[in-house]
């Protein structure tokens, strides 16, 4: 390969650098890139748990695995897992492979367990960030009517035709809802900084959020639910990985247990004066007459057993869950009807038709700011409402283990 014209081939010592590649080695990919190879391949050093780098210079990550070389410890670490795009069992022949891929399947179902939790974790943390948003939103609105009114108050008053305790009354009720903004607003920012910590990225980093709180119809009943969670369910394809990873360790104490044989054979050849010319082989067996590993295999089967009961056990919690989400869901659905169809359009018309009294000289300013407070608090509740629902199509999306609905 190294005189093939087309192929470019350089070895660049870490010199102690962390992340698993060289210091110059992403300047290395660009200038390659730049000079239009078309394919550039990064091997790394023996790489640890965050020793990741080469996820921010490839396009596709390979994950190079070999039975029986320790890399079952080295699986574990969630770092390498995470950043695979594709798996590869390197000397497949060897023993041990089995294993291999079993073990290989569960950590992969481990790391998809984890972004299942993550993914739910996010959502919902977006979920408040949008009700707080909600919240700030119609609070502006409402400050900005009560302060049109307020300048039309101090006007009246002005000419003697409303007393000045009016304006006084509007002032608190203005100051009360620009507090209220401010807080909110404030909301909002710690809220911002909290999802771009839990998404990882920067506090400098710019961050909009797509849709709203209003839930869209859902795709799927209880029952077409539970067949997708108990098929495809991460923390189910972990168990089912353990069973598999269970009997593939069966497996290998029964082997260890048989009997074996091995063959050598040497050549040496050695010139004293002349030619000596010495050939050897020898045949080693073992066998296994007291000693059948028994105790391993015990160990072996016992751990399937477990495995097994695991997964009988992981089931039962899919079922329940799966079950009480979509229970929560029915339920909040049903008290997010009554808000918007009897409470919401009913408050609102309740507000404008005081407010309209009011200026007509037929209702206090008392009367208008107690019903303007009343539709506050059943605005608030219609946004906890909403959220409510948004969190139990949160808890089936986790629960189902689906990606949308």
């Amino acid at each position: 390969m190294a005189t093939d014209p087309g192929i470019f081939i350089r070895s660049m010592a870490s010199r102690g650098h962390l992340g698993g590649l060289a210091r110059a080695t992403v300047d290395a990919v660009a200038i390659l890139d730049a000079a239009r190879y078309d394919k550039v391949i990064v091997e790394t050093v023996g790489v640890g748990q965050d020793e990741v780098d080469i996820v921010k210079a490839a396009d596709v990550t390979v994950v190079v695995l070999v039975p029986g070389m320790g890399d079952d410890i080295q699986a574990i670490k969630a770092g390498i897992m995470e950043i695979g795009d594709v798996f590869a069992i390197n000397k497949a022949d060897r023993e041990g492979v089995l294993r291999a891929e079993r073990e290989l399947e569960m950590k992969r179902a481990q790391v998809a367990e984890r972004e299942r939790r993550l993914r739910a974790e996010v959502r919902m943390q977006a979920g408040e960030l949008l009700a707080v948003q909600r919240n700030l939103r119609f609070t502006e609105e409402l400050l900005q009517v009560n302060r049109q009114a307020l300048g039309l108050i101090h006007a009246r008053v002005g000419r003697g035709a409303a007393p000045p305790l009016e304006e006084n009354l509007l002032l608190v009720e203005v100051n009360r809802l620009d507090a209220s903004r401010r807080l909110l607003a404030s909301r909002v920012e710690v809220l911002t900084l909290r999802l771009k910590a839990l998404t990882g990225l920067g506090p400098e980093v710019p961050l909009s959020l797509r849709g709203d709180l209003y839930p869209a119809p859902l795709k799927l009943d209880l029952q077409a639910g539970l067949a997708q969670a108990l098929k495809a369910r991460s923390d189910l394809l972990v168990a089912r990985a353990e069973i598999t990873m269970a009997e593939a360790s069966i497996l290998k104490e029964k082997a260890e247990g048989r009997w074996d044989a091995s063959v050598n054979v040497g050549y040496m050849r050695q010139d004293f004066s002349g030619i000596f010319h010495y050939v050897g082989a020898g045949v080693s067996i073992m066998l296994p007459l007291r000693n059948q590993n028994q105790g391993n295999i015990a160990a072996a089967i016992a751990g399937a057993t477990a495995a097994v009961r695991r997964m009988e056990f992981v089931i039962l919690t899919v079922r329940q869950e799966v079950t009480a989400t979509f229970t929560q869901y029915e339920a909040t659905q049903r008290a997010l009807e009554i808000y918007a169809q009897g409470v919401r359009e009913v408050a609102r018309q309740n507000l404008e038709v005081v407010r309209k009294t009011y200026e007509l000289g037929r209702a206090s300013l008392l009367d208008l700011i107690a019903e303007q407070r009343r539709y506050i608090d059943i605005e608030t509740g219609y946004t906890e409402s909403l959220k409510q629902v948004y969190d139990a199509v949160v808890d089936i999306e986790r629960t189902v283990g689906m990606v949308d609905h």
